[in-house]
């Protein structure tokens, strides 16, 4: 893909780059899933809830995966495999607020033969697309059968993963 991001029919004066929020892309080894706040995404503050950072990044890796041409519900017809979330780092570090425009940038640590480590980054936007880091995500996922014990994830699977750092 080349150096364009998608949001709001807008162009960017940082990149010249063009954004739409439905858009969903790669990026210079990182995947870019981009999202706006929500009232139900806060709470009685007017912040987004914690938990909801957790749905946001899963969402992003949803679409990332997706975006590789796998989607989760082939992965266990066709594979018998899935993903799940071995372990979780979460650093928040500043809120975001209603409305506000967001990308989770999701980028690959490394593969092991039954495992995977992702960093995720969500980052707010501002009218010049300028990017302010909010919350950081440190996350081990496990590939699973379906009598959810570890396996070795399919090899399909893990060749398209490793191809995120090229694209």
């Amino acid at each position: 893909m080349n150096k364009k991001r998608v949001w709001d029919e807008k162009v960017s004066k940082k990149t010249n780059e063009i954004w739409r929020s439905d858009d969903s892309s790669f990026y210079k080894g990182e995947h870019y899933y981009m999202l706006r706040v929500y009232y139900e995404d806060t709470d009685a503050a007017g912040i987004v809830y914690y938990a909801n950072y957790l749905k946001f990044a899963e969402r992003a890796r949803t679409e990332m995966i997706r975006k590789l041409g796998v989607e989760h519900g082939q992965l266990m017809s066709q594979n018998n495999a899935a993903f799940a979330v071995r372990s979780c780092d979460v650093d928040y570090i500043k809120p975001a607020r209603l409305d506000d425009k967001l990308s989770v940038i999701t980028n690959v640590n490394s593969i092991a033969g039954a495992s995977v480590k992702l960093n995720q980054r969500v980052v707010i936007l501002d009218n010049d697309y300028n990017e302010t880091e909010l919350v950081r995500l440190k996350l081990r996922l496990a590939c699973l059968d379906k009598s959810q014990r570890p396996m070795r994830m399919p090899i399909d699977i893990r060749d398209a993963i490793a191809t995120i750092n090229e694209l």
